[in-house]
């Protein structure tokens, strides 16, 4: 069996609820650049938010990046990035997603397992709409390329 590729991107949400589907929505923005084609340095995973499957995604990996809408009460389309591996997490970890559990929950249980990744970064973005339906908001949607940009930028580093 081979080792896990030390980097993991994963993109958290479902496309049936509006901006909710910003997280699989970045990673096929990913895969379009060409992000995850050397699946021995990056692994480009969807995932749905639930804490144990989180946890399971960035178990071994020296490097893991999530993204999700979340709410932290800023204007529409903000992006946020908290370095979870060492910053204080944020409310919006804890409160503001869009899924039941959620990324505090992940990161709790993770430590508590001696399960977190090295380096963990969470981005978060607002969203305005997570009602049923498929498609971004526009807010959302003309966040979504600097959001792209900066989880490559984040994982060059």
């Amino acid at each position: 069996m081979t080792a896990p590729a030390p980097l993991v991107i994963i993109g958290v949400g479902n496309a049936m609820r509006r901006d909710d589907g910003v997280g699989p929505a970045a990673i096929a923005e990913l895969e379009q650049a060409g992000v995850g084609r050397d699946r021995e340095a990056v692994e480009l995973v969807q995932l749905d938010g639930e804490p144990t499957r989180l946890i399971e995604a960035w178990r071994g990996r020296h490097r893991a990046i999530v993204i999700d809408a979340t709410r932290a009460g800023a204007e529409v389309g903000r992006i946020h990035r908290v370095a979870a591996s060492v910053d204080p997490l944020p409310d919006w970890t804890t409160t503001g997603s869009s899924h039941s559990g959620g990324i505090a929950e992940a990161v709790a249980l993770a430590r508590a397992l001696d399960s977190m990744p090295d380096e963990l970064v969470v981005f978060g973005i607002e969203p305005a709409d997570l009602s049923f339906g498929e498609g971004l908001s526009p807010a959302v949607e003309a966040s979504l390329a600097m959001l792209v940009d900066q989880v490559i930028e984040e994982a060059r580093t």
